[in-house]
């Protein structure tokens, strides 16, 4: 679990508010929060992220497309760290059961200070729905949150994150995903960074026809940090994953991507592919890649890739013997690179709007 040591003044504001002897609290005594020497953590050090920001409550704001069930915190089941402890110092938690042909938009908002949250959201059989999501977080805020999302049989989800960037503050998100036989789900994040921002998404997949579609887009603009994770495990036999992740960093920024999917013995004909693309700016700017794979079935179709590299000088060169610009040429190269991800959203609305808040982002990184 990690080497104990003197808390900072984060980790001794949390202990102060957790009750003796819950999970959590042992947990952030022994290994504090999590940091470069934990194997899942250790390209985004949030411990040392957030020891420096105000150890004082924040204020987390919801504005969401109507009022959900709130009752009061329950515990977490996950053994993660960050989703313990959001169950831990949560005051409730919020329930959206969502209706067919619904779209529940959910924008977050935290201010200065620490918070954390709970959050599920239901899909009831046989519906299909969408879940809009929108984080910003502000100067000096730490917000960590938690999302556990069902998706019963039969139905259909299709989920978008958006992130701001964030260039004072921190933000951990974390999906729980639980897919039932025959549940389709289709998951896309943009993000463009904070101090450090991290997109967690871990899913339980319970095969018998059930699929999950995983893709992200980033852009990571200088002294920022974005760390996308993904942890799939197939848990019964025929069942179908898709990721695709494209990250661009520019010079002084830190991207970085994990992807892992797990296929037990009794997950027989899973079909999992998993592809991440990485487009650096500058020699100075850094992304991370971890993909695996670990397989106990012998009957599967898996796959996973990954590739990083800088803009293609020859294509530049042919966009400016047109008569664009550098800087211009250069834009529509990089949104041509991390467009594909958002192109695969199915709600043209919803697909048009993220391609435009990517086109604007690029004209300030670049």
């Amino acid at each position: 679990m990690g080497v104990a040591m003197p808390p900072n003044a984060m980790e001794a504001a949390f202990l102060a508010q957790l009750d003796e002897n819950v999970p959590a609290r042992e947990m952030l005594a022994e290994a504090g929060l999590p940091h470069r020497r934990i194997e899942e953590w250790k390209w985004s050090d949030l411990r040392a992220v957030v020891g420096k920001l105000p150890a004082e409550p924040g204020v987390l704001t919801f504005v969401a497309a109507r009022e959900s069930d709130t009752v009061a915190k329950q515990g977490q089941e996950s053994a993660l760290c960050m989703p313990l402890l959001a169950s831990a110092l949560s005051k409730e938690l919020h329930i959206y059961t969502l209706k067919n042909g619904e779209t529940l938009e959910l924008n977050v908002d935290a201010s200065a200070g620490f918070t954390h949250q709970q959050l599920l959201v239901l899909v009831p059989a046989g519906i299909k729905a969408q879940l809009l999501e929108h984080y910003t977080v502000q100067s000096c805020a730490f917000a960590n949150l938690t999302l556990t999302i069902v998706v019963e049989t039969d139905a259909r989800l299709d989920r978008v994150v958006k992130q701001d960037a964030a260039p004072e503050g921190a933000l951990v998100l974390t999906s729980l995903i639980k897919l039932a036989p025959k549940a389709r789900m289709a998951q896309t994040t943009l993000g463009f960074g904070a101090r450090l921002a991290r997109i967690e998404t871990h899913v339980s997949h319970a095969g018998e026809g059930a699929q999950i579609r995983l893709d992200g887009a980033c852009v990571v603009g200088a002294g920022l940090h974005l760390d996308q994770t993904s942890v799939v495990c197939h848990e019964g036999a025929h069942g179908q994953t898709d990721e695709l992740f494209k990250t661009v960093v520019a010079r002084d920024g830190k991207g970085v991507f994990q992807g892992k999917v797990y296929v037990s013995g009794g997950a027989q004909k899973t079909d999992a592919r998993m592809q991440h693309r990485g487009l650096l700016l500058d020699d100075k700017a850094e992304i991370d890649a971890k993909p695996e794979l670990e397989i106990y079935a012998d009957d599967v179709v898996c796959t996973h890739g990954n590739a990083l590299g800088a803009i293609d000088d020859e294509a530049l060169f042919y966009m400016r013997q047109r008569g664009l610009p550098e800087a211009a040429a250069r834009t529509l190269l990089i949104e041509s690179f991390l467009a594909e991800p958002l192109e695969r959203i199915e709600d043209e609305k919803v697909r048009e709007h993220l391609l435009a808040l990517l086109r604007t982002r690029l004209g300030v990184v670049t």
